[in-house]
């Protein structure tokens, strides 16, 4: 799809996590990665409740969110928000750099309530399929403004070196971070893959990690192209996508 306007596709978009490091325990594992939604109260609440169904019916084990989910004051969002409470698996945020430029304490709160857990400088472990699996969150880099540092090298030594780890963080350069620390899969979003063509090619050349699968040292890391928009509601040759993970 060369042109797209407005959040009105549900783009799902299989991906198979391949690896030597997965152990056979954790095959099978599915993960649906909702990034760069931009939340604004002109956004339809029926298209999300869509995005939800759609989410359900799809049976993931886990569903995270990458980051910039708003572009708006949570409290005008509260409806909005409250459509992912029917999410019926476990979901975990960490916050992009426009949730901290509009409401980060609100949106934890408000999200909270409606079971999607902030993992920001955080670290939990969940039983999927009688097997422990950690995830790991890291605070937006811009957290700063707010006076927030990001613990990393304390959070990675935290980790449980012989457990399947997956890092959600909202900026693919955070890679630079991980070092010797176990971590299977790094999902990140924030470029939009450029969304707009040919920006998309200037955007290359400040995000060695662009849009896609890649992998770094032994992580294998996703960029998401993100689902909504930033400025304009067009998407051109950069679409949209909702990345459905199936580690295999």
């Amino acid at each position: 799809m060369s042109l797209q306007v407005g959040l009105q596709y549900l783009p799902f978009k299989e991906v198979v996590l391949k690896a030597t490091s997965f152990t056979n325990s954790v095959k099978n594992l599915s993960i649906i990665q909702l990034s760069d939604l931009h939340l604004n109260p002109k956004v339809r609440l029926e298209y999300l409740e869509s995005l939800v169904e759609a989410i359900n019916e799809k049976n993931p084990d886990i569903v995270v969110f990458t980051g910039d989910i708003i572009q708006s004051s949570a409290k005008k969002l509260k409806e909005h928000l409250a459509v992912f409470k029917k999410i019926i698996a476990p979901c975990f945020y960490v916050t992009g750099n426009h949730d901290i430029i509009y409401d980060p304490k609100n949106l934890q709160e408000i999200l909270l309530t409606n079971d999607i857990v902030c993992l920001d400088n955080k670290i939990t472990t969940l039983k999927i399929n009688n097997t422990d699996i950690q995830l790991i969150g890291f605070a937006d880099r811009y957290s700063f403004v707010l006076g927030k540092k990001r613990p990393i090298k304390k959070l990675l030594s935290q980790l449980d070196q012989d457990m399947f780890t997956i890092l959600l963080t909202h900026q693919p350069k955070d890679s630079e971070y991980i070092l010797d620390a176990r971590i299977d899969i790094q999902l990140s979003g924030h470029t939009h893959g450029g969304q707009i063509y040919p920006l998309n090619k200037i955007i290359k050349l400040f995000q060695p990690y662009f849009s896609g699968l890649y992998t770094h040292n032994k992580t294998l890391l996703y960029v998401t192209t993100g689902l909504g928009y930033w400025g304009v509601n067009i998407r051109f040759k950069v679409p949209s996508e909702i990345p459905l993970f199936r580690v295999n």
